[in-house]
């Protein structure tokens, strides 16, 4: 009996065809991270320390969408994709090894509710919860993984963009100086048992990495990290604040929720609501978004949304964080949130919560 032949019913591509698909998606993928909202603390910082003067502050701006004076269409909020330029810019105008000043300059409040989150923890253990499960919502491109070794843990920076040379060696380590001072907060006590690996082949101006780092940096490493004993993880922390702490992980959560699956631009509206609420007008916001009105409008309507429907959520969240207050009369809670008269606030949480804001402050009481 002749033997049936094998047929592959998906006809392979050849190996050229599949390269430049390969090529290709990762370009798009790149464009869309490029896209996400992060904060501009950073940016900013980059700015005030190394454009000291017109000409330097120039060069880091160029191609940044920033205006001359460094003015960001929104205040407090740019695009990853303006960062990674800014990086670019620096390292071309400030050469090898200027991000370690920078990231020694970081410290708790530069880093916003992560920052004040981690460092008000009650021990080691929860802090670094909080720098790995919240840590791309202030920074897109990477992420703060955990893994526990022996005796040590071992806190790795994996990227979540594809980086360049020239992006990713400052961007580095700027996040390990960042993680160095978040963890010295922590346990109130410099991290001299600690170590820190860098990914990269030991540099010319590897003498510097002394004056900035205080543990000692192992080059070429198969993943960057920073080991910590593990008998560390049970220490209290000195600022230890339990309503800060609360609060902290309550701002994290909605901002995670709200980047979680959702197309970048929505996230960046959703990130411009968050941050300025209805004092930003639709207008204000095409324009922080480089998009017209028009545009605007229609790119929400394709994912299910509007301006509107944003500013309503933003509302809502708010209304439960206050309602659960029982320190905060209705009228106050109302007046909070911009209604004239608590009868309109009143048929607000009906229409959000399916019930009075009564009905809701006793459920929320009884769930605890």
């Amino acid at each position: 009996m002749r033997r049936a032949a094998i047929v592959d019913t998906g006809a392979r591509k050849p190996s050229s065809v599949r390269r430049a698909n390969f090529w290709s998606s990762r370009a798009t993928m790149r464009v869309a991270s490029e896209a996400l909202p992060m904060t501009s603390a950073y940016f900013s910082l980059i700015l005030r320390e190394h454009g000291t003067d017109a000409r330097d502050r120039a060069a880091l701006l160029a191609g940044t969408g920033a205006g001359r004076e460094g003015a960001l269409e929104a205040p407090g909020e740019i695009t990853l994709g303006q960062q990674l330029r800014q990086v670019r810019n620096a390292s071309r105008l400030l050469g090898p090894g200027w991000a370690l000043a920078t990231g020694s300059r970081l410290h708790a409040a530069t880093h916003g509710a992560l920052g004040v989150g981690a460092v008000s923890a009650p021990t080691v253990r929860r802090g670094l919860e909080v720098m790995t499960r919240f840590s791309q919502v202030r920074a897109p491109h990477f992420r703060l993984v955990a893994r526990d070794e022996r005796d040590v843990v071992r806190l790795v920076p994996e990227d979540r963009v594809e980086l360049d040379d020239e992006e990713r060696i400052p961007l580095l380590d700027i996040v390990l100086l960042s993680t160095q001072g978040l963890v010295e907060a922590l346990l109130g006590r410099p991290l001299h048992d600690a170590r820190f690996e860098v990914s990269y082949a030991r540099p010319a101006y590897a003498s510097r990495y002394a004056d900035h780092f205080h543990a000692p940096v192992r080059f070429g490493c198969t993943t960057p990290a920073v080991v910590l004993p593990a008998a560390w993880l049970d220490v209290e922390c000195p600022l230890a604040d339990g309503a800060m702490f609360e609060a902290s992980l309550a701002s994290l959560t909605d901002a995670a929720r709200r980047f979680a699956g959702r197309c970048p631009l929505v996230a960046r509206a959703e990130h411009l609501v968050a941050a300025h609420g209805e004092r930003l007008s639709f207008g204000a916001a095409a324009r922080a978004l480089r998009l017209s009105r028009r545009t605007l409008s229609r790119r929400l309507h394709e994912e299910g949304t509007s301006w509107r429907a944003l500013l309503d959520a933003r509302k809502k969240a708010r209304a439960a964080r206050l309602l659960r207050d029982p320190e905060l009369g209705f009228g106050d809670v109302a007046a909070a949130l911009g209604f004239d008269d608590t009868a309109n606030f009143g048929r607000a949480c009906r229409r959000w919560f399916g019930m009075s804001p009564g009905a809701y402050r006793r459920r929320a009481a009884a769930l605890g």
